[in-house]
């Protein structure tokens, strides 16, 4: 007991690990890679690997220059520490660097607060969905959040920092991570941290302390030594057009509609699952104490009056209130520019997280929040409940398209949306406080090892993902050059086809006929729905491959003639 006691935070962190390893790693060569940013991100490091270009971000022939390069530096070092490029090895930094964000998050919080808060915080944060479905895949995502999270994490600490020393050091380190922050995604890395890192230190009332110089000077020699080189060399190799593209892509005046906004809630909502229903309904309840909290406190605005105001919070009010300003900061940053920017919506789990964790950790340690536990935890469950039911009898009631390529998962998802849901709501009643929490650990384990391969198959299966990959590697291995009619260009094609590809409008019939003709020995990948479009335009062609979105053809000159087989099949006699 007394070495429990010792070593209760490695104790935590083996568990962690052990908890990451079962969500994150597990079964992440069990599929292709998704044709969405995963597959261009891959194919931008394929050709960093390939041509030895380490600065210049390059896609199919043609460079990009609004995509810092620390993500392909990263992805790169580990497809060479392996000497080789498949789906398990891109995907590995994704996994670890998803592990590293959980683990650094428990050491943070567990100096500011006890080591139990820090422990449901981190569960928390591991288990979401979002961080769960991201980490499998290689994009740069994942890396902003970390990035970010550990600036904003530093920030925590330096506020609540009382040793000097220890001060120092903790803003040279926001400095390195935001610089790095920005050499993974981009301006955002440095602009969303810096920005909720000004506003926690008025609502402190230390806002001095960001400014004095023995901070602010170093750090920034130390930011500016990680983020200008690269800016500087592709300023000096390209000019003005990497200024006017680099800055485009941040454009600090165009608002991303209603439509998007209310998007991007949807996503953040689904990304934080199944936590989400806790934070809402208890911050929905609070919300009022909130607003007229804030306003309490801001109503004398002096920054010695709050510095007076933030002495007399205890240390969870403290955090949880810098949480809050993290949160609707990122939120501000995610609705203002739409779903465009995934890691805007991403990281606002890591805020939501600690804020969460402080009414779990009440609910489970000060026994409190009985109801809005429970009704939080009731609702979600019984849609789960209800939605398992249903999929026993899919193929009566839904439309048997949804259930296409997922019939292996229909019992394990029925068993997982029912069983667990039942035991999370006795928990509840029987106010069981840790089932209850340790019923969405659970859910969210079983989810990862069971159904997140097979949900990236389906996708990558329905989407013709698969077909594009069977053209593209029977190109290679024909040594015939490539091109498609589609709607837009699909990375997939691009990675696993050894050259570039060219693409076209696929509505342009005309230049279809005339390309066809003039590249008579060229692999044409058009979409299944345009093929009636080609036969009616008199178009002839040789079709090589048929799938389920897409086809694959080749000019058939006017002259030659493909004979119908009329001979009578020959009769076998048992």
């Amino acid at each position: 007991m007394n070495y429990i006691k010792k070593n209760i935070s490695l104790i935590f962190i083996i568990g962690l690990a052990l908890l990451c390893f079962f969500l994150y790693f597990i079964n992440s060569s069990g599929y292709p890679f998704v044709d969405t940013d995963e597959t261009k991100f891959v194919c931008i490091a394929k050709d960093m690997l390939n041509y030895r270009d380490w600065l210049n971000i390059k896609l199919n022939g043609n460079i990009i220059y609004y995509i810092p390069p620390l993500f392909f530096w990263i992805i790169n070092l580990s497809c060479m520490l392996f000497g080789k490029i498949n789906t398990e090895i891109v995907r590995l930094p994704v996994s670890i660097i998803t592990l590293l964000s959980v683990i650094f998050l428990y050491f943070g919080v567990q100096k500011i607060l006890t080591k139990i808060y820090a422990l449901i915080i981190s569960l928390i944060m591991a288990t979401c969905l979002g961080i769960v479905v991201l980490s499998r895949l290689a994009t740069i995502d994942i890396f902003y959040v970390f990035f970010t999270m550990m600036t904003i994490l530093l920030s925590y600490l330096a506020i609540f920092s009382k040793n000097e020393n220890y001060s120092y050091r903790y803003w040279m380190a926001i400095y390195i991570f935001a610089g790095l922050s920005v050499l993974s995604a981009g301006l955002f890395g440095a602009l969303t941290s810096f920005i909720a890192i000004i506003l926690m230190h008025i609502f402190s009332g230390n806002l001095k302390e960001i400014f004095k110089p023995k901070n602010i000077l170093p750090g920034l020699f130390l930011f500016m030594i990680i983020v200008i080189p690269w800016h500087i060399y592709m300023y000096c190799t390209h000019g003005n057009i990497f200024i006017k593209e680099y800055l485009q892509s941040y454009n600090f005046i165009k608002y991303s509609s209603l439509k998007n906004s209310l998007i991007v809630i949807g996503l953040f909502l689904l990304g934080f699952s199944p936590w989400v229903f806790s934070f809402l309904w208890i911050l929905g309840r609070k919300f009022k104490d909130i607003i007229s909290s804030v306003i309490a406190y801001f109503k004398d605005n002096s920054q010695d009056k709050l510095k007076e105001k933030w002495k007399k919070l205890s240390l969870s009010e403290k955090f949880v209130s810098l949480n809050t300003i993290v949160f609707f900061t990122s939120l501000i940053f995610a609705i203002f520019y739409g779903a465009k920017y995934t890691y805007l919506i991403l990281f606002l789990i890591f805020p939501s997280s600690c804020i969460s964790g402080y009414f779990w950790w009440e609910y489970l340690i000060k026994k409190q929040h009985d109801k809005s536990i429970f009704f939080a935890t009731i609702i979600p469950n019984l849609i789960l409940i209800i939605c398992s039911i249903t999929g026993l009898f899919g193929h009566n009631i839904l439309n048997k398209w949804l259930f296409q390529g997922l019939n292996h998962l229909l019992i394990p998802l029925v068993i997982i949306f029912f069983v667990i849901p039942v035991i999370s709501i006795f928990a509840v009643l029987l106010k069981s406080r840790l089932t209850a929490f340790m019923a969405n650990l659970i859910l969210m384990i079983s989810l990862s090892l069971v159904i997140t391969p097979g949900i990236f198959n389906f996708i990558t299966i329905n989407s013709g993902e698969n077909d594009l990959i069977s053209f593209a590697q029977g190109a290679n291995e024909d040594n015939a050059a490539l091109s498609a009619f589609i709607p837009s260009e699909k990375y997939s094609i691009m990675y696993y086809y050894d050259k570039p590809v060219k693409f076209y409008d696929n509505k342009n019939i005309d230049l279809l006929r005339k390309y066809l003709a003039d590249n008579p020995y060229t692999y044409v990948i058009v979409e299944i729905k345009d093929m009636w479009d080609i036969d009616n335009n008199n178009i002839k062609y040789l079709l090589l491959d048929a799938g389920k979105r897409y086809s694959l053809i080749q000019y058939l000159p006017q002259n030659q003639i493909i004979k119908e087989d009329t001979q009578e099949p020959e009769v076998i006699v048992y």
